[in-house]
């Protein structure tokens, strides 16, 4: 057994080596078996902590959103939308830039009662709060389409299709597409 078993931290390290994994490989590489090898346990030590394969990717899932939420929280802190509209989407798309395959695991999770899912509200929500919704009510279309046209982006960059160099001539493009929408939609 490792030595991080032992301290209690084995749920810890198959999260991490399993990001690792998908960062490198891609999602569909990840198995229990694999990482349980990965971090030096036996076979079933996993199985302590995630029920299967598909829970282990949602944990996966649900840290890669918090993360990205942690990121974007420094947005909704500004106080002009326009700011808060651009420093979000660039943001988004500097974590597709260094997590691409990590952001496809997080967007291609089903919708359900998981961690993930959990977390993927709370992306919207903060998506919603950073367009001027109110918090009370559950996010309207706005976060959607944010979230969509920033994971388009995302999605394009974690792809090589479009050059790093161009990330932010497009992130600023789209945030100027889509603010006029986003302001009249405030309005009323």
């Amino acid at each position: 057994m490792s030595k991080s078993y032992h301290h209690g931290s084995l749920r810890d390290s198959l999260l991490e080596a399993g990001r690792r994994q998908v960062l490198e490989e891609g999602a569909a590489s990840v198995t229990l078996r694999g990482l349980a090898k990965r971090v030096g346990v036996s076979h079933s030590a996993p199985l302590r902590h995630f029920d299967d394969r598909h829970a282990l990717l949602d944990a996966i899932a649900a840290a890669g959103f918090a993360e990205l939420i942690d990121e974007l929280e420094s947005a909704a802190q500004l106080s002009s939308l326009q700011a808060r509209l651009s420093q979000y989407a660039r943001a988004h798309a500097r974590f597709a830039l260094e997590n691409g395959p990590l952001l496809d695991l997080m967007f291609s999770a089903r919708a359900g009662d998981g961690a993930a899912a959990t977390s993927a509200a709370e992306f919207f929500a903060l998506g919603g709060r950073l367009l001027g919704e109110r918090a009370e009510r559950a996010p309207g279309p706005l976060p959607y389409l944010l979230a969509a046209t920033l994971e388009g982006i995302g999605s394009l960059v974690s792809s090589g299709r479009l050059p790093v160099e161009r990330v932010d001539e497009v992130v600023d493009e789209a945030v100027a597409m889509l603010l006029p929408a986003v302001q009249e939609r405030l309005s009323s």
